[in-house]
């Protein structure tokens, strides 16, 4: 493609992001389409309107604006920009700024002060009618503030986005998403640089915003792609491609029973008979359904017979509202008056009147089902339950209505009928896809849920009420349409199908005693979040958050009992490809030991996170699977056992996590701490001072002052401080190789020596045994005695722990006052609620939720929380209102990377990293307050010559592998890994005064999916220390190398949250004692879509991109 000469700029930027082949058809000068929207035009008018607004806001705050004439030269617009800024004038509209590929147009710059070169520094500022900035914008002001910057001002550390609808700008930390923005700049810089663009049309999630979107999907027709093959992803097309499969024609004569490497069999299958229907469609002009096998608990069995009363339901949701809104509830059946049928909508359009709406909706279903026993209500595909079960949580409310009707499988859900049940000819599946078979499709305003945000996105803009009147009619559409597909449904019903979906004439009668205890005991926590509200204790915010965490447990056990059967219904292929779950086993062998059976089952590797020791149930009839001894997830080996009385273990099975644990006494616990305060708001001070995010009350010194003095010890502060605590909260932060669990241990032995009595929790008894084997070892190491205790659970050793001074007990009743050091997790600390301890020691207080803590806070006058915020975060569950679903320490800590010098103790000095792997972290992570002890750089390699670039003496490293279509394992990888092993080997490990060769215990390789494990064992040598990052949390090795796997981040399988999280990437990373490797696909980091969550993510990765390079 001929290259054409073309300016630079944010917005361009942005389209390259979404699609490389839009950028190549704009630098050859190709145009799209006119585009006929009318909205266009209102749309810029509301958005002048805007502009003109937050110009008059910002006047009022800085004075009148100096306004650059938009319509002049453009050298003059730049000069007058320059001279504005060279004035310091305080606000600057319409500025303008270039350089020899960039151009930049910020709305407005807001002088905020002067650098320490006495540059003046403009923070660059721009309106959007977007009710939330996003990824885009963020990249914008990047752009900007480089401009700015290149023009002789100030570098900015801050920009903002004036959002729409009367909300507070949102402001950003520019110095978090500087080096990705610089970075995917160059990319683009080098792109357009390029004498030609040999670029294919791709699949992306920007497809529906682009105007070439005709262009391409015609190049895709005229190539017979097989991208129009309902259901397909890129990664199975480029692996279709490899395998000389790349038309939809040559995947629908394909065997079915041969898949192509890297496609499991079941999607390989599902695939080739979609591309057969497909085309057999095309070729005969009318749509064509085929019917799968009838398997028990899955397609049609999953519907129940039509009944009187029966519902249909739709929702519209606006996603780019903040925090989301549902602002349409659609439903149709007999409502009116007289049973006749009719259609309701139920509008919200903020987040009160969403409240209102759902407690409206629920009501109405209440009632419903009072007139009519038998009736369901049914959906298309799972939003709507998801969305129920979000509004349930988020308000706190109708969720003992909700949780009822799931158990008695009120709602069902026919697109899980449809797509366990048939395949049909259409390109996709949903329910205006099939309705070309069965209805003829539709026409309007408004025809599929992408525009309806964007018409309700417009009459948020404009408050045409045209507009809602067509969103409605679009709504009811979906409702009909919905009610339609259950009709054709039941007539294609195959003959004899049992109807195995379990409904209200199933259901246990409810136990009236058990029911009346159970609203008695709602109305006392909601009497008691009432009270607290109205006491007089610390102040509303923290009221607020004491009543919303009277909930925190059910809420976070809520959607772990939902999936439990919701997966019931769930196909194998999905289990498979669910990382909670362990999909498609088949049985090897079952023997006898003693009582029980163990079973032995291979399966297909795949990503999961049941873990030894875990409890789950048999997927697909939920009876217990017993405990899991042994699973390699990567080699798809998982042994079971499991009492004889329980019979015999399935010949096939899926397994899903088990029930949650009960968390009674954790929510007794917490319903104890409020009462305590209610009663007495001085009590209880220790958890107020923590919530109030308070500085350490430290007997003899003045409120505020640093906990370490300047020059002090480390661990010498930290058993001061902890000696000096008089009922408050000291947090110590521990990053990687700092000596937290040394430190802790040193500490909790002084206050022993004292006479105090110490409590230690975490989140696992392993964390619990960590810290106790170190208190022990210290004890002895100084011939101390004392008398210790562990609460064990019986029946399980792994709870157990044995030393000299501490013994194993299994019964809460057993921790007599007499044991001088207790470990216990927080069910057997919130039973303690008469602070009997006088300090309790939480580590890895960055996994225990906010509301362990407050459950176990009677326990103790004092509390020591210890951990690191940074590392492997809190895994919770459920949606909670404002902060009661953080950790302790996030919570505490709020956004800051560091503990500040008030507030407790940063261990700053790493004994594990050299400089060249600390620098990085500490300036990535820490604030830049980590620095690496000097004995680390006696540590090193030494490297021969000729070796691969990235094996360095010490440091960081990037290596950058081409591959495409990987998710979860990447074989180009692999070998590059298994290719640094092998040279690392042959060097030598310098540790102090001693040199030896470098052996494969020195070196740890990470990634984040059990699937690319597994490959990598296939290719390293035995003995290999390879692993997911849970895994190796603790520990370290000579050279860490991390393995992405993932070819593109937004096809990543669990999310970009999970592949690009910053606190993974600093446990893997700061494993390394002397050199980290990071080996990722070459375009990893061009996530299409990103969200503006994922910048920060990104910026890590693009800063060790730096680090690298330097």
């Amino acid at each position: 493609m001929e290259l054409m000469i073309k300016v630079l700029s944010a917005s361009r930027l942005n389209d390259f992001l979404g699609c490389r082949h839009r950028s190549a058809l704009w630098l050859a000068g190709v145009e799209p389409p006119p585009e006929d929207n009318p909205s266009l035009e209102l749309v810029r008018e509301k958005g002048f309107e805007h502009e003109a607004r937050v110009l008059a806001d910002l006047e009022a705050l800085h004075g009148p604006a100096v306004s650059i004439p938009s319509g002049g030269p453009f050298a003059e617009r730049l000069s007058l920009t320059a001279e504005a800024m060279a004035a310091g004038a305080p606000l600057i509209y319409q500025a303008a700024f270039a350089n020899d590929r960039w151009v930049g147009y910020p709305d407005f710059l807001v002088r905020t002060g002067e650098d320490a070169a006495g540059r003046f520094v403009y923070e660059p500022e721009d309106a959007k009618l977007a009710h939330r900035a996003k990824a885009e914008h963020l990249i914008q002001l990047n752009v900007y503030a480089r401009l700015i910057e290149e023009a002789g001002g100030g570098a900015p550390a801050s920009g903002a986005i004036h959002v729409g609808g009367g909300a507070a700008p949102e402001r950003f930390d520019l110095r978090r998403t500087h080096h990705i923005s610089s970075r995917l700049m160059r990319g683009f810089e080098a792109f357009a640089a390029m004498d030609a663009h040999e670029t294919a049309p791709v699949r992306t999630r920007e497809c529906g915003h682009c105007p070439f979107l005709p262009r391409c999907e015609a190049e895709w027709r005229a190539a017979d792609s097989p991208v129009f093959v309902a259901g397909i992803r890129n990664d199975q097309v480029v692996k279709l491609e490899r395998a000389g499969l790349g038309t939809l024609s040559a995947l629908a004569t394909a065997d079915p029973a041969t898949p192509p490497p890297g496609l499991a069999r079941g999607s390989w299958e599902r695939l080739v008979r979609q591309a057969r229907l497909q085309k057999t469609g095309a070729e005969g002009g009318e749509g064509v359904v085929e019917l799968l096998p009838v398997e028990p608990g899955r397609g049609f069995s999953l519907m129940p017979l039509p009944a009187d009363g029966d519902l249909f339901f739709d929702m519209e949701g606006d996603p780019l509202y903040p925090e989301g809104l549902e602002y349409l509830f659609g439903l149709s059946g007999p409502l009116g008056p007289d049973g006749e049928d009719r259609f309701l909508p139920i509008w919200a359009h903020d987040h009160a009147e969403e409240k209102i709406a759902f407690e409206t909706f629920m009501r109405l279903l209440v009632d419903h089902f009072g007139r009519y026993p038998q009736a369901r209500v049914y959906h298309y595909a799972p939003y709507e339950t998801v969305a129920l079960k979000r509004l349930a949580m988020r308000y706190a409310t109708m969720e003992a209505e909700l949780d009822q009707m799931l158990r008695d499988q009120r709602f069902v859900d026919l697109y899980r009928v449809v797509r366990q049940g048939l395949q049909a000819s259409t390109e996709g599946y949903s329910l205006k896809d099939l309705e070309k078979i069965y209805w003829g499709g539709r026409d309007g305003e408004v025809t599929n849920a992408g525009d309806s945000i964007v018409e309700y996105e417009r009459w948020r803009e404009t408050g045409d009420p045209a507009i809602l009147d067509a969103i409605c009619r679009y709504n009811e559409d979906d409702v009909r349409s919905t009610a339609r597909m259950r009709d054709r449904l039941e007539e294609l019903r195959p003959a004899g199908t049992p109807c195995e979906a379990s409904g209200p004439e199933a259901s246990t009668p409810v136990d009236g005693e058990r029911a009346a205890a159970r609203e008695a005991f709602e109305q006392e926590r909601r009497d008691l979040a009432e009270r607290i509200r109205a006491s007089g204790v610390a102040d509303e915010r923290v009221r607020d958050l004491l009543a919303e965490l009277l909930w925190f447990h059910q809420r976070s056990q809520k959607p772990a009992w939902w999936a439990v059967f919701e997966r019931q219904d769930w196909a194998t292929e999905e289990l498979v490809e669910d990382a909670e779950s362990l999909g498609d086993l088949t049985l090897v062998s079952q023997v006898a030991d003693k009582r029980s059976w163990v079973a032995t089952y291979r399966f297909p590797p795949q990503d999961t996170r049941l873990k030894v020791g875990g409890t789950p149930k048999i997927a697909e009839s939920l009876e217990n699977a017993g405990t899991i001894v042994e699973l390699e997830p990567e080699n798809g080996h998982v042994v079971l056992r499991r009492g004889m009385l329980k019979g015999d273990f399935p010949d096939s099975c899926s397994l899903s996590p088990g029930a949650p644990l009960d968390q009674g006494k954790l929510v007794s616990g917490v319903m104890g701490l409020v009462e305590r305060l209610c009663a007495d708001p001085a009590s209880d001070q220790a958890m107020v001072d923590m919530l109030m995010r308070r500085t350490p009350r430290l007997a003899g010194r003045p409120d505020g002052a640093p906990v370490v003095q300047e020059g002090q010890d480390l661990v010498e502060a930290t058993v001061a401080a902890v000696r000096d605590l008089e009922d408050s909260t000291l947090l110590i932060q521990g990053p990687p190789g700092t000596g937290k669990t040394y430190t802790s241990a040193r500490a909790i032995v002084a206050l022993l020596q004292d006479g105090r009595r110490v409590g230690v929790s975490s989140n696992s008894h392993k964390a619990i045994h960590n810290i106790l084997a170190a208190v022990q070892a210290h004890a002895d190491e100084i011939g101390f005695s004392f008398d210790g205790v562990k609460k064990g659970s019986r029946g399980d050793d792994e709870t157990a722990f044995e030393s000299r001074c501490i013994s194993t007990v299994h019964n809460s009743d057993e921790v007599s006052s007499g044991y001088q050091l207790v470990g216990a997790t927080a069910w057997h600390f919130a039973t303690e609620d008469d602070r009997g301890f006088d300090v309790l020691f939480v580590d890895e207080a960055g996994q225990v939720a906010l509301g362990n803590l407050a459950a176990m806070s009677g326990c103790a006058r004092n509390l020591v929380l210890v951990g690191d915020q940074m590392q492997l975060p809190q895994p919770v569950q459920g949606v909670h209102p404002g902060e009661s679903g953080l950790s302790c320490l996030d919570y505490a800590l709020q956004d800051h990377a560091t503990t500040p010098p008030d507030r407790g103790i940063l261990l700053d000095v790493s004994r594990r990293m050299h400089p060249g792997v600390c620098d990085f972290i500490s300036s990535a992570v820490y604030d830049g307050r980590l620095t690496a002890h000097a004995s680390t750089r006696l540590r090193r390699l030494e490297v021969a010559p000729g070796l691969h670039p990235a094996i360095r003496p010490a440091g960081v490293s990037v290596v950058e592998v081409d591959h495409h279509g990987c998710t979860q394992s990447s074989r180009e990888e692999a070998e590059v890994v298994a290719g640094l092993v092998s040279e690392l080997l042959g060097q030598q490990l310098v540790e102090g005064d001693g040199v030896r060769p470098m052996t494969i215990n020195d070196i740890v390789v990470v990634s984040p999916f059990n699937m690319q494990v597994a490959t990598l064992k296939r290719v390293l040598p035995p003995g290999a220390r390879v692993g997911t990052v849970d895994k190796f949390q603790g520990q370290e090795a000579a050279v860490v190398i991390v393995s992405m796997a993932t070819s593109c981040g937004a096809d990543a399988p669990r999310g970009t949250e999970f592949l690009f999280n910053r606190n993974r990437l600093n446990v893997a990373i700061s494993r390394a004692q002397c050199l980290a490797i990071l080996v990722r696909g070459s375009c990893l980091l061009e996530v299409p879509g990103a969200s503006r969550e994922d910048l920060p993510r990104l910026d890590l990765l693009a800063r060790l991109d730096a680090a690298a390079r330097s």
